[in-house]
């Protein structure tokens, strides 16, 4: 996660436009392949404000709360929102207002939607759309939860590679 990150997913929108035309399962694997492997731009209420400094960095407090704004539909459901460069997110700008924004990965919404926060409260997100202003690609919660599930072996061989790295093993808890 990383604040005012620029992305450029080229790739992602080529997968977008080919699942769009042929949505085999090939395609639809190859898009997930991509959706996993991209950051994308996710607007973000900051509070207090970040500061920017004489050399044009942006500077945020350690204690800086943030929230990161739902796309609701007509029917109340609510989705976290994702975009795979500037002249996506520059639509939703122009709708709505000029916001600061994080670079988020696959993994960085997975953890804000099946994770409690701080207080133990759950996410109410039903869901991830991919550039909402334009393709309006939706990766429901279930389809997320299933992405992860097969992203499994991949991360416990992480974790496994950490631990031998760090001398642990399963004795220690």
């Amino acid at each position: 996660m990383e604040f005012n990150k620029p992305v450029s997913n080229p790739m992602m929108m080529g997968f977008i436009e080919l699942l769009k035309e042929d949505p085999s399962e090939e395609h639809r694997s190859m898009f997930v392949n991509e959706l996993v492997k991209g950051s994308y731009m996710a607007p973000v209420n900051l509070v207090p404000a970040p500061v920017q400094t004489p050399d044009g960095r942006w500077v945020v407090d350690p204690d800086t709360q943030f929230h990161f704004p739902f796309l609701k539909t007509t029917d109340g459901k609510e989705f976290f929102m994702g975009f795979t460069d500037q002249a996506e997110f520059d639509k939703w700008v122009e709708v709505n207002r000029p916001a600061p924004y994080f670079a988020l990965s696959f993994e960085d919404y997975a953890n804000m939607m099946f994770l409690a926060d701080g207080s133990g409260k759950a996410c109410t997100a039903e869901g991830l759309v991919i550039n909402p202003m334009g393709a309006n690609v939706v990766i429901p919660r279930a389809m997320m939860a299933g992405i992860l599930i097969t992203k499994l072996p991949e991360v416990q061989a992480h974790i496994a590679k950490i631990r031998n790295a760090t001398g642990m093993n399963d004795d220690i808890k």
